[in-house]
C-alpha cells in the first residue's frame, strides 16, 4: 500500500481491497454464490452497493424490483405502465446490471424518436452514478485517449465497461449495422413493424459467451425488454404484446407481461389524487387518452375488430349510470327494460338496464347501466341480485336469455 491506497501489480484498486489469485481461489464458491444471486435478484446487488447516506432520501419502490428481476430471467419482458412510474429509470438501471453482472454483454436501447432518447439516456446514467457510485467505477478507460467509457453525440450514446460489455443507446433510425444480444425498446409502442423486424431484431442473431468463450445453457438467449405507455390496438406493437402475452401462458419461463396503472405510484406518492381525479372527471377529458395515459389500457380495435370502437365511444353519451329509477318530469311515461343474459356455472351473466322515453314517433332507448356476475352461483347469487335491480328500477318487462330461448318476465 502507498499514498495512491491500495495496488495489485503497481496498478490502485478502486474498491479499496487488494485481490490476489490466492483470495480469489479461497472464496470462488463464495463468490459464485453471490453472483448466481444476484442475477436472479439484481435489486439485492443494488442494495448491497448502495451508499448507507443515500438510502437515508433513495430507495428501491417495489414495482421496480420486479421490473429489475423480469429483465434478467426472461427472454421477452414486456411492460405497459403509466407516466411518473419511473419505467426509463428502471430500464437504464437494469442495462447497467447487467453489463456489470454478465460479461460481453452488448446492450442496445433503442427508441423511435431521434435525439430524445440520447437526452433521456444522459439524465437517466447520471441518476443512477448518484445513487450507485460504485457502478460507474466499473465503467472503463478508454485506451485511446485515456478518458473514462462513455462516448456520445447528438445520434447515440455509448458505455464501455472494463468486463467487455457496452451498451449503446440510439434511435431506431441509427442503429442499423450493430450487433447486441439485450435489447431495451423505450416507447416500444412508437416502433413500426419493420424497423422492429428488419433493423432492431437483426442485431440479436448473435447469444452472449463468457469470459471463456462458452455459452450459458441457463441464460436466455438475446432476451428484449418492452417499455412503454398504453397507444392504440392499431399499433405493431400491440400485436407484439399479445404474442408475449400467449407466450407467457405457453411457455411461462419465457416471457412476463404486466401493466401498471395510475393507483401504483399514487400508492407510492409519485403522483397526486386530486389532479388524476379532476383529468378523469373532467368533460374536456377524453375517455380513450385517459385509459391509455392513467390506466394502461390499451385501446381502439386491432386488425381484426368486427366493431369500431371509435364510432360506439361517440354514441356513449351519459357521463354517469343511473343506479335506480329516476322521474323524467319532461316525459313520465318514461319506463325501463332489464335484460339478463344468464349464464351457469363458471361462465359470466350480464345483466344490462335501458332507459327508454316515449316519443310522437318512436322510442328512444339509452343504456343507462350495465353489471357482469363473474362465476356465481344461478340459484344463490345471480337470482337475488336480480330482484334487486328489480326492486331499483321497477322495469316494465324483464328479459332473459337462458338456455338458448329467451323469456319476458311482466312485472
Amino acid at each position: 500500500m502507498n499514498d495512491n491506497g491500495f495496488l495489485l501489480d503497481g496498478i490502485p484498486i478502486e474498491k479499496g481491497v487488494v485481490l490476489t489469485k490466492q483470495f480469489l481461489d479461497n472464496n470462488q464458491e463464495l463468490l459464485t454464490n453471490y453472483l448466481n444471486c444476484w442475477i436472479l435478484y439484481p435489486d439485492l446487488y443494488l442494495d448491497a452497493i448502495q451508499p448507507q447516506e443515500d438510502r437515508k432520501n433513495f430507495h428501491l419502490f417495489f414495482y421496480q424490483r420486479i421490473a429489475l428481476r423480469a429483465s434478467m430471467r426472461y427472454k421477452y419482458h414486456f411492460w405497459t405502465a403509466t407516466r411518473a412510474t419511473s419505467k426509463s429509470f428502471t430500464a437504464y438501471l437494469a442495462a447497467v446490471v447487467r453489463a456489470v453482472l454478465l460479461p460481453n454483454s452488448q446492450i442496445f436501447i433503442a427508441s423511435d424518436v431521434k435525439g430524445t432518447v440520447i437526452k433521456i439516456a444522459d439524465a437517466k446514467f447520471n441518476e443512477i452514478w448518484r445513487h450507485w457510485p460504485m457502478l460507474r467505477n466499473e465503467l472503463a478507460t478508454r485506451a485511446d485517449d485515456g478518458r473514462t467509457g462513455e462516448k456520445r453525440s447528438g445520434n447515440y450514446y455509448e458505455l464501455y465497461f472494463k468486463n467487455g460489455s457496452a451498451i449503446t443507446v440510439v434511435s431506431k433510425d441509427t442503429s442499423r449495422g450493430l450487433r447486441a444480444n439485450f435489447g431495451i425498446l423505450e416507447e416500444a409502442a412508437t416502433i413500426e413493424e419493420d424497423d422492429y423486424n428488419a433493423v432492431l431484431l437483426p442485431q440479436m442473431n448473435v447469444a452472449r459467451r463468457e469470459v471463456d468463450g462458452s455459452l450459458n445453457p441457463e441464460e436466455p438467449s438475446s432476451p428484449q425488454t418492452f417499455i412503454t405507455t398504453a397507444r392504440e390496438k392499431t399499433v405493431f406493437m400491440y400485436s407484439k404484446l399479445i404474442e408475449c402475452a400467449v407466450n407467457a401462458v405457453l411457455r411461462p419461463q419465457d416471457s412476463f407481461v404486466w401493466g401498471l396503472s395510475y393507483e401504483v405510484p399514487l400508492h407510492y406518492g409519485l403522483i397526486d389524487r386530486q389532479t388524476i381525479m379532476d383529468q378523469r372527471y373532467s368533460k374536456t377529458m377524453n375517455e380513450e387518452i385517459f385509459a391509455r395515459e392513467n390506466l394502461s389500457i390499451w385501446t381502439g380495435n386491432n386488425a381484426e375488430a368486427w366493431l369500431d370502437s371509435k364510432k360506439l365511444s361517440k354514441r356513449r353519451t351519459l357521463l354517469k349510470c343511473e343506479r335506480k329509477a329516476q322521474e323524467n318530469p319532461t316525459n313520465p311515461n318514461t319506463f325501463y327494460i332489464v335484460s339478463a343474459d344468464i349464464a351457469r356455472y363458471s361462465a359470466n351473466t350480464a345483466i344490462t338496464v335501458i332507459k327508454v322515453i316515449p316519443t310522437q314517433n318512436c322510442f328512444k332507448k339509452r343504456v343507462i347501466y350495465t353489471e357482469v356476475i363473474h362465476g356465481a352461483n344461478y340459484i344463490t347469487e345471480q337470482a337475488p341480485r336480480l330482484k334487486k335491480l328489480i326492486q331499483l328500477y321497477q322495469p316494465r318487462e324483464v328479459v332473459i336469455d337462458g338456455n338458448g330461448r329467451n323469456e319476458i318476465w311482466p312485472t
